[in-house]
């Protein structure tokens, strides 16, 4: 039986946007570059969202969207559009000027607005529609959810009173006009309901046989394929008879030979003597272009090259000349492989980091705290839900509330001995111990491994599952929106 463990479909956005409610800290790189990064802990609970300060002329405790038993008032959906709004700079927004003044630069007649309304909207129909599986099941909101609102709300309290503020002041400075903290707090109760149902159904586990089924049935989602790419115009003036040739050289051809070969005539004719011979002559050149025209999977965009690569009768070695009239370019293609799982493996570990720098001034102090804890922990059982609660406790990772967890994990991703304990040919589910980095000492409890291919099937079958769920519930508690009053909110 294998587990969900990656990111689901409809990721928990008022978690998110505790997050983005959360001051950054410090940055602190705990994997190789390209990698990303971590955050150490913040003290400050709120930052700035460059909020726009209008004053809302519609009812903030009036329904905007409802299903049977749960809604979101235009103040809480003043709330979502608040945070989701602080990322908008970004992507080529004004955060300076209404979002209803600035028009969408990919849908005509659509503003920015419209935008940010319709994915907070298409938001709280999710949660509600979660919210009403929760209340069918009978999950309640527990007394951790309890204490994470009592510790945001003294956190804030706090913040405000140290700037001379009451607490709905201290909000709006940060959100904006109007923002409240029964509207925060009521996205957060239903996040936290909605959440109850998004564990249960991460839990869910796939026999072997499910996951070959979903496989068989549904190549192409999940299979790669490897081929070369050759753009003949080069983002170059090519003269049309060289194009021409090269077309006519791999039309009728097949073979990854044959491409090779029509491709070096190809370059031999538009390269310059100077560039080949510096790359140690034509051969060299050849070789050293067809790697830089090595690609691995199609997106579904591509449909052409998608159809022709997952086709019964292509054959490795087939080529296929496609014309892009977008780009008026000419593309020659090469398969090389047939469709295929990606067994690559990955890890799911979590770990608990001991900071050199801050809060430990050096590696021997770091190391002592992290054995210390360590020992404290195997003496007591050293269980997977005691390590979640050590982690909230003392890692200095910014995913120190996740319980330290990192998914897919590839080779090579994480510094090296970091990396080294995690793909150590031994290590099996339930291991643990103490790896130092220099960032600091890490306590580590292996989760176990995977396979790409299974991951991403696994994704999928949940996928699936979620959108019967939302299905299912939307047919027994149907949502209703009030556009015309969510249009009425000032942004």
């Amino acid at each position: 039986m294998k587990r969900f463990r990656t990111a689901a479909p409809a990721v928990l956005l008022a978690l998110v946007l505790l997050l983005t409610a959360c001051g950054g800290g410090s940055q602190d790189p705990t994997v190789e570059s390209g990698s990303g990064t971590t955050a150490a802990k913040s003290t400050a609970m709120f930052q700035t969202t460059a909020a726009l300060a209008y004053v809302q002329t519609v009812d903030l405790d009036a329904v905007v969207i409802q299903s049977e038993h749960f809604s979101f008032t235009a103040g809480e959906m003043l709330y979502l559009i608040a945070s989701i709004s602080s990322n908008l700079a970004y992507y080529g927004a004004d955060t300076t000027i209404s979002l209803k003044e600035q028009a969408f630069p990919s849908e005509t007649g659509k503003t920015w607005f419209d935008v940010v309304i319709d994915e907070s909207l298409s938001y709280a129909e999710e949660q509600l529609l979660y919210c009403e599986v929760a209340l069918a099941k009978g999950f309640q909101t527990d007394q951790a959810n309890e204490d994470d609102l009592n510790d945001m709300k003294k956190l804030a309290e706090e913040n405000a009173a140290s700037m001379s503020w009451d607490l709905e002041t201290y909000f709006q400075q940060f959100f904006g006009t109007n923002i409240r903290w029964k509207d925060i707090e009521g996205v957060f109760r239903k996040g936290f309901l909605s959440q109850k149902v998004r564990d249960e159904l991460l839990a869910t586990e796939y026999t072997d046989e499910e996951i070959e089924k979903e496989y068989q049935e549904n190549t192409k989602k999940y299979a790669l394929v490897d081929y070369y790419v050759v753009d003949l115009n080069d983002g170059e003036a090519i003269p049309d008879e060289v194009i021409e040739a090269a077309k006519t050289a791999l039309g009728s051809a097949s073979g990854a030979e044959v491409f090779r070969q029509a491709v070096q005539e190809f370059l031999q004719a538009v390269k310059t003597p100077a560039d080949i011979e510096a790359a140690g002559g034509i051969g060299a050149y050849t070789d050293n272009y067809l790697k830089t025209a090595t690609r691995t999977g199609i997106g579904y965009s591509e449909s052409e090259l998608y159809d022709w690569a997952f086709a019964e009768d292509t054959e490795e070695g087939d080529i296929l000349l496609v014309e892009n009239e977008q780009t008026s370019s000419s593309y020659a293609y090469c398969l090389l492989k047939k469709p295929y799982k990606d067994m690559t493996v990955t890890v799911d570990i979590r770990h608990i980091l001991f900071k050199t720098g801050t809060p430990y001034a050096t590696q021997e102090e770091a190391r002592a705290m992290a054995d210390k804890v360590y020992q404290e922990w195997v003496d007591g059982g050293a269980s997977e839900e005691k390590f979640i609660e050590l982690c909230a406790e003392y890692s200095a990772d910014g995913n120190a509330e996740d319980g330290g967890i990192y998914t897919d994990v590839y080779e090579g991703q994480m510094v090296q001995t970091f990396n080294d304990w995690c793909f150590d040919e031994a290590r099996q589910p339930g291991d643990h111990g103490i790896v130092d980095t220099e960032y600091g000492s890490h306590m580590m409890y292996f989760i176990g491994s995977n396979t790409k291919w299974e991951t991403a099937v696994i994704n999928g079958l949940l996928s699936r599952d979620y959108d019967a769920l939302m299905e299912q519930q939307k047919a027994l508690t149907p949502v209703q929106t009030d556009r015309e009053l969510a249009n009425q909110i000032n942004w």
